[in-house]
């Protein structure tokens, strides 16, 4: 995908359960605040898998790309929320449009997978 096309007209939100954990990868840990990304993108969902209960904001920006924002209910390790991406959104530039493109004063990469930026 075209990164300059990553804007906040482009994202849409789409059900977690659309976005399965094999085709997405880790990439950074973004500081935002839950109730910021709820103010301006609506509630979030809530999963559960075999360790914890998550928050979960998921879009796709474009056929075949998705990013899933996630954040552990109960007692999350760090602050903000995880980002993971499918294949085509893995690097630091997809990171810094994405975190651009929701659109959230204030919203910054506290955190990058050494994988990413090899």
């Amino acid at each position: 995908m075209d990164l300059r096309e990553l804007n906040p007209t482009s994202l849409r939100r789409i059900p977690e359960k659309d976005v399965s954990p094999r085709d997405i990868r880790w990439l950074v840990q973004v500081g935002v605040e839950p109730a910021a990304l709820e103010e301006r993108w609506g509630a979030p969902e809530i999963t559960e898998d075999d360790f914890a209960e998550w928050f979960c904001f998921a879009f796709s920006p474009t056929e075949g790309e998705a990013f899933i924002l996630l954040r552990q209910v109960h007692h999350p390790p760090v602050a903000g929320f995880v980002l993971s991406v499918t294949q085509g959104l893995f690097s630091p530039e997809a990171a810094d449009r994405i975190v651009e493109a929701l659109d959230i004063p204030g919203a910054r990469i506290t955190h990058i997978n050494s994988e990413a930026t090899s």
